[in-house]
């Protein structure tokens, strides 16, 4: 039975990728936007950039004079002379995304007759394309990267303090486009606040108080020191780049987001026979309050006797502690199996990224099932120390319950599900 129940699993949490056709998605905003017949320049940047250039390519053919792809591995396709790759890091920002950002404002600086300058964002574009506002520089930014681990905080709070200190998020690159008309195709990976906090908001307007940033920093711990120093001086010299006027008709446009995730999961359950109790898309927050909220939809559902799958798609977030390796959709398998110890039915939770790399390179995320608390015990792994030391990656490889994956041309958050069977 369990077995039945992990093939489901797996096959559900997966089905999305077979369902969101990524060209057909952006052609319907490419049509809305009425820019079909324009010459453009395309931006692209994000996890999921090199596969929405290669559509929109595909789509507007001839119309594309330019293009700047900054994704976090080399290109896998080769294009035309007129197409140009930078690499950057993810998830911490390196010297590529330094270049990369240099980059993008000497691309958008060139001069160029188009009609359109076209954007295509995805999540990971705020490490993969990064140039700090002085005196901001490298080491400041990893530093406010851990600090959000250490804090716990969610995606929104790091990237609003990303853009108050960019010379380019925020909508500062909006200044630096001279064309008449800006396209943003936006794939959302941000279920806190949505398409506008996606790559530190690249093409909206981010322009807050002293005050509003001394909130955020007091947030992830970071309210006094020469790192909250560096960042209100960046705002203060951010202030002269946002008074610029922004010349270019801009247009924000949603092509893909986690909701349409949840669907495709939703439906491809419902045909595999089971009742569907749905946690929405737009799950976050703390992985223990998530994993307690499936806990009580588990205990919830097993009222009735027939086979039912709980489901939702977000982003949790993770406090971490110690010095071993995970990733969100492995932490919270792990959290997972305690709870599911014991339990009165046979049940499989899955986790999965659905860009395909959980933090961890080749892995998309973990399952665990009632036995799993069992069999750690026997091989001598504490589940209480795992989560300590932030271990999940060990603990779920020894036990053979991690879910391989590789890049995806996606990033639409993660899927988290449970399927349990007949009473």
């Amino acid at each position: 039975m369990t077995n039945e129940l992990l093939n489901d699993a797996l096959a559900i949490s997966d089905a999305w990728s077979s369902e969101l056709d990524l060209r057909e998605l952006i052609d319907t905003e490419l049509r809305a936007s009425g820019v079909m017949s324009h010459s453009v320049d395309v931006v692209a940047v994000g996890k999921a950039a090199r596969e929405m250039a290669l559509a929109t390519r595909d789509l507007l053919g001839a119309h594309v004079r330019r293009q700047l792809i900054i994704v976090d591995e080399g290109p896998a396709f080769s294009m035309d002379s007129d197409v140009e790759f930078v690499i950057g890091e993810h998830p911490l920002p390196g010297l590529g995304s330094l270049m990369a950002g240099e980059r993008l404002v000497e691309f958008l600086e060139t001069s160029t007759d188009v009609e359109c300058t076209i954007f295509l964002v995805s999540g990971g574009a705020s490490s993969l394309c990064a140039l700090p506002q002085s005196p901001m520089e490298l080491d400041d930014l990893h530093e406010l990267f851990a600090a959000a681990l250490e804090s716990g905080t969610d995606i929104t709070t790091l990237n609003q303090l990303r853009a108050a200190s960019s010379r380019i998020a925020g909508g500062a690159v909006l200044r630096l486009v001279h064309t008449p008309h800006t396209l943003a195709l936006i794939m959302v990976d941000n279920v806190v606040s949505g398409e506008r906090w996606v790559a530190s908001a690249l093409t909206y307007d981010y322009e807050p108080k002293s005050d509003d940033v001394e909130s955020l920093l007091q947030k992830i711990g970071r309210d006094t020191g020469p790192l909250a120093a560096k960042i209100l001086e960046a705002r203060n010299r951010r202030g002269e780049v946002m008074g610029r006027p922004v010349t270019s008709a801009l247009d924000n446009r949603v092509i893909a987001e986690p909701a349409g995730v949840l669907a495709a999961v939703a439906q491809e359950a419902t045909r595999r026979g089971y009742r569907v109790i749905d946690l929405g898309g737009s799950l976050h927050g703390d992985v223990q309050d998530v994993v307690a909220l499936m806990g009580e939809q588990l205990s919830a559902g097993s009222v009735e006797d027939g086979p039912f799958c709980v489901m939702g798609v977000g982003e949790v977030t993770l406090r971490v502690r110690g010095s071993g390796t995970g990733g969100r959709c492995q932490e919270f398998a792990w959290r997972m199996a305690e709870l599911l110890d014991g339990f009165e039915r046979n049940v499989v939770v899955a986790a999965r990224a659905t860009d395909g790399r959980d933090f961890v390179k080749g892995i998309a995320g973990g399952w665990v099932d009632e036995t799993t608390a069992r069999r750690a015990r026997e091989r001598g792994i504490d589940w209480s120390s795992v989560v300590e030391e932030s271990d999940s990656y060990s603990a779920l490889n020894e036990l053979g319950q991690l879910i391989t994956g590789g890049r995806t041309g996606w990033n639409l958050c993660d899927v988290y599900l449970a399927v349990v069977g007949e009473a």
